[in-house]
């Protein structure tokens, strides 16, 4: 079953955080990603491009960590809060895919 919350998009790496560990040991990575595309809106085709924070954890966040700057992916994941502290969205990475 699909999830009411899930995000597909295709982006580019610009930016990564050195790869931490929570208390617990597990895995987390945080990054910039930018996205360029075209969206059909209102009729017309509206070119869109925006920036965003993309984290992954465990098996996964160890696994982007090697990903160089300047790779374009598609990522999978879901949207929700940065942290219990933070209202922030962020897009949870749960799996990926380089793109040539």
């Amino acid at each position: 079953m699909e999830s009411e919350n899930s995000v597909v998009i295709a982006a580019v790496l610009v930016e990564k955080k050195e790869l931490r560990y929570t208390p617990a040991g597990i895995a987390v990575f945080e990054a910039q990603f930018h996205y360029t595309g075209q969206q059909y809106e209102a009729d017309a085709m509206r070119k869109v491009e925006f920036d965003f924070t993309g984290m992954s954890f465990a098996d996964a966040a160890i696994r982007l960590d090697k990903v160089q700057t300047g790779q374009a992916l598609l990522l999978k994941g879901f949207l929700a809060q940065r942290s219990i502290r933070s209202s922030k969205l962020t897009v949870h990475i749960t799996e990926f895919n380089i793109r040539s």
